[in-house]
């Protein structure tokens, strides 16, 4: 349960995120494969992401050993995203100020099949904001599917070893995860 404070926090970041110039993402294709749909009506919302934070640079040059390293997102840098990015923090001193993450995913109606996160590490937290109907975070366990409601409400779970995917929602679904990922190096 939430408290008043963290309430208006997530409030104040609601009004942030909303009113977000965000950058444009294609409709049909996204970067990484399990953010692709198979099936993307032509009438569905726009969809957007940036992630504050490590991120993995998957770059092949000579000064990183042709290896994946971390790095500090671009994003992280950018000043029309430092307000979100200090009321997530906030939020999340005063929600459980023990977690540690190295990253926070900021996305707006995104529609996700059924995945993992290979690349994290540990438990991520998973909260949703904006006005919409629906958006669970479908939590598989085998052929059973638990339907967590999120609005509001953060949720812990291992997104590494979970399958999860995006419930069916309308309006304008919001979500902050917070995690952290694994370094190979």
């Amino acid at each position: 349960m939430l408290n008043v404070y963290m309430n208006d926090i997530l409030n104040e970041l609601t009004y942030e995120l909303v009113n977000l110039k965000w950058n444009r993402m294609s409709n049909k294709k996204y970067g990484r494969k399990s953010l692709n749909v198979a099936e993307t009506p032509d009438d569905e919302p726009e969809r957007y992401y940036f992630i504050a934070g490590l991120v993995r640079d998957w770059s092949m040059r000579a000064h990183n050993g042709y290896k994946q390293s971390l790095v500090i997102s671009k994003p992280t840098s950018i000043p029309k995203h430092q307000r979100a990015i200090e009321l997530a923090n906030k939020f999340m001193d005063i929600y459980d100020p023990s977690f540690s993450y190295t990253s926070i995913q900021f996305s707006r109606c995104m529609l996700t099949p059924k995945h993992t996160d290979k690349n994290n590490v540990g438990n991520s937290i998973i909260v949703g904001i904006g006005s919409y109907e629906g958006g669970s975070l479908d939590i598989y366990d085998g052929d059973e599917i638990t339907a967590v409601d999120i609005h509001h409400k953060p949720y812990r779970f291992n997104a590494n070893t979970t399958h999860h995917k995006t419930g069916d929602f309308t309006g304008d679904r919001i979500t902050i995860t917070f995690y952290s990922v694994r370094d190979f190096t």
